[in-house]
């Protein structure tokens, strides 16, 4: 199966530094992803480490699979949205950082497909504005 995604960029008034650290906190994940109640890691996010994250009744398990300061990060879901993965992208520009938000997901069948392709677009690109959103509004933009 194909999979769906949604690609976000926009630019936040913040250097990269201090954006990727924002991104990659476990302690301030909650800030920024909406709707997470709270995130629980063993210690400081590399890749191949896990964290668990609270949305309300339900917890999901993330995987870092791409940690690379001060430029990647992502992840894949293990939970209820089992074949999610999320990258961001940071790129330096003059006193800004533009940050590129990619959601992947790989259905798992055609009906599937034909929601998340067709559906379910709307809410995905809302999220990933609110992500924006919520970054430049903890970094001061």
């Amino acid at each position: 199966m194909r999979p769906v995604s949604h690609t976000l960029i926009n630019s936040i008034r913040a250097p990269i530094d201090r954006v990727f650290a924002l991104l990659t906190d476990p302690g301030r994940i909650a800030q920024w992803l909406p709707g997470c109640d709270g995130v629980q890691s063993a210690g400081p996010l590399r890749k191949g480490a896990r964290f668990t994250a609270r949305f309300g009744a339900r917890q999901t398990e993330f995987e870092i699979v791409d940690f690379t300061p001060p430029s990647t990060f992502g992840w894949v879901e293990r939970g209820q949205r089992k074949g999610w993965r999320t990258f961001f992208r940071l790129d330096a520009t003059a006193g800004s950082t533009a940050v590129t938000i990619r959601d992947v997901w790989t259905p798992r069948s055609f009906g599937g497909w034909l929601r998340g392709r067709f559906l379910e677009k709307r809410k995905v690109q809302n999220h990933l504005k609110t992500i924006l959103e919520n970054l430049g509004k903890l970094l001061g933009s």
